[in-house]
């Protein structure tokens, strides 16, 4: 790594005695190649759990026939017709019968065809930086390999790759670069772990066709594949230092021994470079002391106590994809701040998905709804960043309209600042100018409770009582915000 770029990248250099860290050198750093070596390291580390939410993207060669999902590259090789679908896989929208439909059959236009049509010629790597940051994000960056096996940075491990195919260039490196020149942290993520096993290309085509192995992972011999996948993830690690890398599910496909070594690598390649790194993974694939745990379009409803990580996409629709498709629909920036509410409050962090076009483009639409998921949080963001779960996450407030008289409840969710001393009562459901709410869960003294908005929070009145925390709303205030409202509790 040069001294230029890695000053870019915000990454100190002295550390750094030569271009590229060797692999020998990383392995003779603070970890071994064993759980109990690699789970002395913290699994999440401070920045993270005070950072919260980051946002990345989903776009690769998956974008340039914009139809059914960013599995295109699968659901082409699918026959319905001929039973090639796995058990139990849902049949999308005949990717297979569409495709040769309008490209002609595989043998004669196969996915490798639509590389030289994603040209990337409006990506913008600055642009989507600050418009992450702008949306409230503190970390942020791109998928960096999908399951097709097109790695979207300068890659010496493979020929397909954007630095010296389609965009010819190093979108990653890029992306590294302007959200760190941003201030935020790089994510990138991995998901080439199904590469071998994800579509069976036609035997007469593969046997002619030898030069496109490193594409399509079933045409290599499966202990090269392997290697090859090490290869990937420790070019990753070594040229661009992630911050926080993210691995999808499959990962039991990778033999233990390699994932030893891959986590090691990152492991000592962060010691050299003085980061604080962290890598997710899913189901029971690592060892929780050592990775995050993440909840793919899930999230939990009480508090985990060790701390994991929620991602979901801003697609909407029937098929929710992650990649850009025609057509696509959305959820609100209203769906994507509660659910970010509901993640913290229950001891997570929150990845948002984000669809570009081929071009590079984030469409419109996307930029809109960050936009307003950005202004919520550059208000209210307080009651969400540097906070820790409240010792219950959230309950159902109920409004005193006369003694013993309950009506039906407004949500509220709870962080708090990590000293103790500040409290959040977040309601996704506004309890209305002058009424009394009953917050049961809070029964430890408060001086003060002030709702938050934007142009002037109001001093509610509160009434410590046995059963919890009378809290009224003062007259004249107003609706602060459609989406969530904030009350900021001083304890004593």
């Amino acid at each position: 790594m040069s001294t230029s770029l890695a000053l870019i990248l915000g990454i100190g250099v002295s550390s750094f005695a030569q271009d590229r860290v060797s692999k020998t050198t990383l392995e003779q750093g603070p970890y071994e190649a064993n759980w109990t070596s690699l789970a002395r390291h913290q699994a999440v580390p401070e920045w993270l759990r005070d950072a919260k939410f980051g946002i990345y993207c989903h776009w690769g060669v998956y974008s340039v026939p914009a139809y059914g999902n960013e599995q295109y590259f699968h659901y082409m090789h699918c026959d319905a017709s001929s039973g090639e679908y796995a058990k139990g896989e849902q049949f999308l929208m005949g990717e297979r019968e569409r495709h040769e439909a309008i490209y002609g059959p595989l043998s004669e236009f196969g996915y490798h065809d639509f590389i030289p049509m994603f040209k990337a010629e409006h990506f913008d790597a600055d642009a989507w930086a600050l418009l992450f940051k702008e949306a409230g994000a503190r970390f942020g960056g791109i998928v960096g390999e999908h399951h097709d096996g097109f790695a979207m940075w300068d890659s010496k491990v493979t020929p397909f790759c954007a630095a010296k195919m389609g965009p010819e260039r190093d979108c990653l490196g890029e992306i590294a670069a302007a959200v760190r020149k941003r201030g935020l942290k790089f994510f990138t993520s991995l998901h080439h772990e199904i590469n071998y096993t994800y579509v069976q290309v036609q035997e007469d085509w593969a046997a002619n066709n030898p030069k496109y192995a490193k594409l399509y992972g079933c045409l290599m011999d499966h202990d090269e594949w392997l290697q090859m996948w090490l290869d990937k993830c420790d070019e990753v690690i070594e040229q661009y230092s992630p911050d926080l890398l993210y691995f999808d599910a499959w990962m039991d496909q990778i033999p233990e021994e390699r994932k030893l070594k891959m986590v090691q690598h990152y492991f000592n390649h962060a010691a050299q470079t003085g980061q604080e790194v962290a890598f997710t993974y899913k189901y029971k694939e690592f060892p929780r002391e050592v990775g995050m745990l993440d909840h793919e379009m899930s999230s939990l409803n009480e508090i985990d106590p060790i701390p994991w990580l929620c991602d979901f996409t801003i697609a909407d629709g029937y098929h929710k994809s992650w990649g850009y498709v025609k057509g696509m629909q959305y959820i609100s920036h209203k769906d994507i701040v509660q659910r970010l509410i509901q993640v913290v409050s229950n001891n997570g962090q929150l990845l948002l998905n984000l669809a570009p076009m081929a071009d590079g483009t984030i469409p419109q639409a996307q930029q809109d709804i960050m936009a307003n998921v950005g202004v919520w949080l550059w208000s209210y963001g307080e009651s969400i960043y540097e906070t820790r779960p409240y010792r219950v996450s959230h309950e159902t407030a109920l409004p005193i309209v006369s003694s013993g008289d309950n009506g039906e409840g407004y949500r509220v969710h709870y962080t708090q600042k990590k000293d103790g001393k500040t409290l959040y009562a977040i309601f996704l459901d506004w309890p209305g100018t002058e009424n009394t709410i009953l917050l049961r869960e809070v029964k430890q003294p408060v001086k003060q409770a002030i709702l938050l908005s934007v142009k002037k929070n109001f001093e509610c009145r509160i009434e410590q009582t046995s059963e919890g925390l009378r809290l009224t709303i003062p007259k004249g205030s107003r609706l602060p915000s459609d989406v969530a409202q904030v009350v900021r509790l001083v304890l004593e």
